[in-house]
C-alpha cells in the first residue's frame, strides 16, 4: 500500500509539473502581438526611462490608441522594469518566459501558503491528500487561474504578496509584512480593504511598515518620474472619479476601462439588474437580452453605495470579533480577499484568483464534514468554473457575464466566510499544531 501511495505521489509531482512546463512553453510561443504582458512591458520602460506611463497606446494589433494601463498606479512599473529590461536583452519571448516562471514561482507560494493556514486544522493530511486539495483548486479556480497566466497578469503575484504579508505578520516579522503588503498596495491598490484588518488584529508595527513601504514605492516611482506629479496626478483623479461614478455604464473619464459584461465587480451588477441596460450593451448578449428594473441610475448609485459600506461594516466586524482567535483569523483574510473583488470598479476575471484562499478553506470545511459545503462547491463548479469561454463558446460565456454567476457565486463564497469566521471567533481555544483537534470537533465549530 505503501508502495503504491509513493508511486501516485510522484504521479502528482510529474502531473503538475508537466502542467507548470505548459504554461510557461505556451507563454514563450504566444504570438507576439497578443497579451497584456506587452503593457506590462511597456509600462515598465516608460517608468525606466522617465517618460508619461499613460501615454497612448495601441489596444492589441491594429487596434486604436489608448492610454496605457491608466487603472495602475505608477508605481506598478517597479514590477515590470526588470522584465522591460530583459525584453531589451532577449527580446519578448524572454520577458515572457520570465514573468511564467515568476507567475508559476507564486502559484507554489500560494499552495504552500495555504497548507500552512490550512494544516492546523487537518494535521494528519498525507502528502496525497494535500495534492488533491490542489486539484480540486485548479477545478474549482482554473478558469480564472488560467486567465491570469494566460494573459500574462500580475493577480498571482499579488495574491502571493497578500498571503505572505499576513503570514509574516503572524508570525512576528512586522517589517518582512509590511514590505510585503506594502508592495502589493503599490503594485494594485484593490487590495487596500486588508490593510485595517492588520490594525484590528493588533499587528500594528506591521500597518505602519505597510504605509512606509508603499509610501517608499511611490516615491521611487515619483523619482524616476523626474519628480513630475502629473503622472499620478492623473491616476488619482481617474481613480477618484472612476469609483465615485454614479452610472456603470457610462464612458469613464481619462481612458480608464469603459463597461463591458466580463467586468463582475457588484457594482455593475446591481446596475445590470436593478437599472436600465442601454442597448448597444444589450445587444452584445444574443441568447438572452438583459433587462433590469428600470430604476433611475441616482438611485441604483445609492443603493449600491450603500451595499458597498454595509458588506465593509460586517466585515470589520466580523474582523474586530475574530482579533483574539488565530483560528478564525485567516478565515477572515479569506473573506476580505473576496471582498476585495466585489468592491472593485474593475473585476476582471483574473481579478479572481483572489478567491483561492476562500475556495481552500471551503474544500478544508467540506472534508471536515460540513456537508452543504461540498454541495454549495459543486454548484458553484457548475456555474461559475464550468462555462468558460473555451468548453461553452462565446455566446454562452456572455450570457453567464451578464447574468453575474459569478458575482452571484463570489457573495455566496463571501457570506460563507464571514459566518465561518464569526462562529470561530467565539467558541473555544484555535487548534494548533502541537495540540490538533479530532476532525469531528473541528467541523463541529463550523457548523
Amino acid at each position: 500500500m505503501e508502495l503504491r501511495q509513493q508511486r501516485l505521489l510522484r504521479w502528482c509531482r510529474v502531473g503538475f509539473g508537466l502542467l507548470g512546463a505548459f504554461v510557461l512553453l505556451r507563454a514563450v510561443l504566444r504570438p507576439e502581438h497578443r497579451g497584456v504582458i506587452l503593457d506590462h512591458l511597456e509600462f515598465g520602460r516608460r517608468l525606466w526611462l522617465g517618460e508619461p506611463v499613460y501615454a497612448p497606446w495601441p489596444a492589441g494589433r491594429g487596434g486604436a490608441m489608448h492610454p496605457l494601463h491608466p487603472p495602475y498606479p505608477p508605481s506598478f512599473g517597479l514590477l515590470t522594469m526588470p522584465f522591460a529590461g530583459l525584453a531589451a536583452l532577449g527580446g519578448t519571448p524572454l520577458a515572457r518566459a520570465g514573468w511564467a516562471i515568476l507567475q508559476l514561482a507564486c502559484a507554489v507560494g500560494v499552495a504552500r501558503l495555504l497548507r500552512r493556514l490550512a494544516e492546523p486544522w487537518v494535521p494528519n493530511w498525507s502528502a496525497l491528500r494535500w495534492y488533491g486539495l490542489w486539484a480540486l483548486l485548479l477545478l474549482l479556480g482554473g478558469r480564472f487561474l488560467l486567465r491570469d497566466l494566460h494573459g500574462g497578469g500580475g493577480n498571482l503575484v499579488n495574491l502571493w504578496l497578500c498571503l505572505a504579508a499576513f503570514a509574516a505578520a503572524s508570525s512576528g516579522r512586522e517589517r518582512l509584512a509590511g514590505l510585503w503588503l506594502g508592495c502589493s498596495l503599490a503594485t494594485k491598490p484593490t487590495q487596500l480593504w486588508l490593510w485595517p484588518l492588520l490594525l484590528l488584529f493588533g499587528q500594528r508595527r506591521a500597518a505602519g511598515w505597510t504605509l512606509l513601504c508603499g509610501a517608499g514605492a511611490a516615491l521611487a516611482s515619483l523619482a524616476l518620474l523626474r519628480f513630475d506629479p502629473a503622472c499620478w496626478v492623473r491616476w488619482v483623479q481617474g481613480s477618484v472619479a472612476l469609483a465615485g461614478q454614479a452610472d456603470a455604464f457610462a464612458e469613464p473619464e481619462l481612458g480608464f476601462p469603459p463597461f463591458t459584461w466580463m467586468n463582475q465587480s457588484l457594482r455593475c451588477a446591481l446596475a445590470r439588474w436593478l437599472g436600465t441596460v442601454p442597448e448597444p450593451f444589450a445587444a452584445q448578449v444574443e441568447l438572452w437580452p438583459p433587462e433590469g428594473l428600470g430604476l433611475p441610475v441616482p438611485h441604483v448609485a445609492w443603493l449600491a453605495r450603500a451595499l458597498h459600506g454595509a458588506l465593509l461594516v460586517g466585515l470589520y466586524t466580523v474582523a474586530w470579533r475574530a482579533r483574539r482567535s488565530p483560528s478564525a483569523q485567516p478565515v477572515v483574510l479569506a473573506a476580505a480577499l473576496v471582498a476585495s473583488v466585489l468592491l472593485s470598479p474593475l473585476s476582471w476575471k483574473a481579478h479572481h484568483t483572489a478567491l483561492l484562499p476562500a475556495l481552500a478553506g471551503a474544500v478544508v470545511a467540506a472534508h471536515l464534514g460540513v456537508r452543504w459545503l461540498g454541495w454549495l462547491l459543486g454548484v458553484w463548479f457548475v456555474a461559475c468554473a464550468l462555462p468558460g469561454r473555451d468548453l461553452v463558446g462565446d455566446r454562452v460565456d456572455e450570457l453567464g457575464n451578464s447574468l453575474y454567476l459569478v458575482t452571484l457565486g463570489d457573495t455566496v463564497l463571501l457570506a460563507t466566510a464571514l459566518v465561518a469566521a464569526w462562529r470561530l471567533a467565539g467558541r473555544s481555544a484555535p487548534p494548533q499544531h502541537h495540540e490538533p483537534l479530532p476532525s469531528a470537533a473541528l467541523g463541529q465549530r463550523l457548523r
